[in-house]
């Protein structure tokens, strides 16, 4: 089975959002993250641990190396998995 994962948000007034984080690759949920991606280009919680701190160095290009973004990633993940086995208990 072939599963498409480009998704567009197009609204009324014709502005393409996208649907996942740049960063770190979670979808965008909230509204507080679509707000974030078209300001910063990405998800609120990335937005709070990689940018909220450098904003003017983040709106300049500059982004985590892929190590760090690859812990961060294997860290929220882990991060939900145990929050998913306390809610089964």
């Amino acid at each position: 089975m072939f599963i498409n994962p480009k998704v567009d948000f197009i609204d009324a007034s014709g502005k393409k959002d996208e649907f996942f984080c740049s960063i770190c690759r979670f979808p965008l949920i909230t509204a507080r993250d679509f707000k974030y991606n078209s300001d910063f280009f990405c998800c609120h919680e990335c937005f709070l641990t990689f940018a909220e701190s450098r904003q003017d160095s983040w709106k300049e290009g500059y982004r985590p190396d892929k190590t760090t973004i690859e812990e961060y990633i294997y860290s929220r993940k882990k991060m939900f998995a145990n929050q998913l086995s306390k809610e089964q208990k």
